[in-house]
């Protein structure tokens, strides 16, 4: 099922960087290499560069999802079914990361590894990439403008660093305006309270 964001009952997680993991299994070599992508066009992208950089490995199997696109995609690239691109797929979709790719590369070191055999090494060669790309919870902010008096600024400043929410921008005019970020876990607490020491809040 395609993933949609706001429908998971925890926050999404996301790779914060590449990550890459080799394993050696009766002499087959698999490479698992990850990233965090956009889109499905990004993702195609670095399934292609992949292909082009291990040209001469036997499968460059992948996963990939977007939240853009709402698309879920693997491939078996020519592995018996359900031995490469369900494993990697797998791996992901219970880590609960959204938007990613991963391409493991399989040279074949001349000994046939059986299905169970295939699905524990791409499994592990995809987890393996996926820990080294230091999954993170996403922190999803909104930005509000905070309109007061200047009598209220003082108040308002020391609410807004007690909840440690930045100040991004301010401006002083007839009112003092403050552009501030607000995160998920500090919305309910910013909205209850702000109130009584502004006279607007806009997204």
């Amino acid at each position: 099922m395609p993933i949609i964001r706001g429908q998971q009952d925890s926050p999404p997680i996301i790779l914060t960087k590449p990550g890459i993991f080799e394993l050696e299994e009766k002499r087959s070599k698999f490479i698992g290499y990850c990233t965090s992508v956009k889109n499905e066009t990004e993702a195609r992208a670095v399934i292609s560069e992949i292909r082009t950089t291990h040209s001469k490995a036997n499968h460059n199997v992948f996963a990939y999802a977007t939240v853009e696109d709402n698309i879920i995609r693997m491939s078996d690239d020519g592995e018996p079914s359900g031995t490469a691109g369900m494993p990697v797929l797998n791996v992901f979709q219970k880590s609960g990361i959204i938007d990613y790719v991963c391409v493991v590369t399989r040279y074949f070191g001349g000994t046939l590894l059986g299905a169970g055999g295939l699905v524990r090494a791409y499994s592990k060669a995809a987890k393996g990439a996926m820990e080294a790309a230091c999954p993170q919870e996403l922190i999803i902010k909104t930005l509000y403008r905070v309109t007061c008096e200047y009598n209220r600024f003082d108040q308002v400043k020391y609410n807004l660093d007690k909840w440690d929410i930045p100040i991004l921008n301010a401006k002083f005019t007839t009112h003092c305006t403050l552009t501030v970020e607000v995160t998920e876990a500090q919305k309910p607490q910013f909205l209850a309270d702000i109130n009584y020491t502004v006279l607007q809040i806009n997204d």
